[in-house]
């Protein structure tokens, strides 16, 4: 799972356009926009491939001055791996020694 969060810059008037061309796009979603031209925008989709080519591709949209990467969230599917005897043990050992500490 990837998640963007982007700030697109454009000249005012062409705030209603970008946001049009925006909402095409998979994944893409506009959460605000101000007087001066910013669009905040996030890119949500499975494929982290997927969200640096769109976020490269805002450089294609008419009026679209610059955008700017503020923030990235990546996770790859989790895999569970079985703890050893051991392994719970010095969990176990961790945890009452963490409530122990606590009182």
């Amino acid at each position: 799972m990837s998640i963007y969060s982007v700030v697109i810059h454009t000249k005012p008037e062409n705030i209603s356009s970008v946001s049009t061309e925006l909402e095409k796009l998979e994944g893409v979603e506009l959460h605000a926009t101000n007087e001066r031209g910013k669009l905040i925008v996030t890119v949500d989709h499975p494929d982290r491939v997927y969200c640096s080519d769109t976020l490269m591709g805002f450089h294609n949209i008419p009026g679209v001055i610059n955008s700017s990467l503020v923030y990235e969230y990546f996770e790859e599917g989790i895999e569970e791996v079985p703890l050893k005897d051991d392994s719970l043990k010095l969990l176990n050992d961790a945890c009452e020694l963490k409530d122990y500490a606590k009182g």
